[in-house]
Formats: structure tokens, C-alpha cells, sequence
């Protein structure tokens, strides 16, 4: 499946502890949780939808894990 958005979330795979908030938080639903745990050991979000770049989810998440970027 190709997405053809605007927005990308880049995630730093070695700070996120997998704790959903992003997931949780996103009001297009466009992040899930990995089905498969990083060299970290937690799962991490990726996205499957539509990003808008609201930037919600790089606002709240606890460890500054998330960036949204314009392509």
C-alpha cells in the first residue's frame, strides 16, 4: 500500500518506550503499534493512515520520541 500524505512521522525507535499514547491520541488513527518489538524491546508506533500534521502526538509523547515532518 503506497500513502500518498503530506506529513511523515519519524520515530526514534531508541527513545520510544512503545506506551501508545501517539496511537491513542491521533485523531485521524493514522499510527498502530508494530506487530514487532525494535532492538529496544517495546513495539513502536508506525504509520498506516494519513498523517494531517497536526502534530498531536509529537506534542504528547512522554519522551519526545515523535516527529512529524513535511515532505
Amino acid at each position: 500500500m503506497i500513502l500518498l500524505t503530506k506529513y511523515s512521522v519519524v520515530v526514534n525507535k531508541r527513545l520510544c518506550k512503545g506506551c501508545g499514547i501517539c496511537v491513542d491520541i491521533c485523531p485521524r488513527r493514522a499510527l498502530v503499534m508494530d506487530g514487532v518489538c525494535s532492538e529496544t524491546g517495546y513495539r513502536n508506533p508506525v504509520l498506516t493512515g494519513e498523517c494531517i500534521g497536526c502534530k498531536i502526538c509529537m506534542w504528547y509523547c512522554p519522551d519526545q520520541a515523535i516527529v512529524v515532518v513535511e515532505r
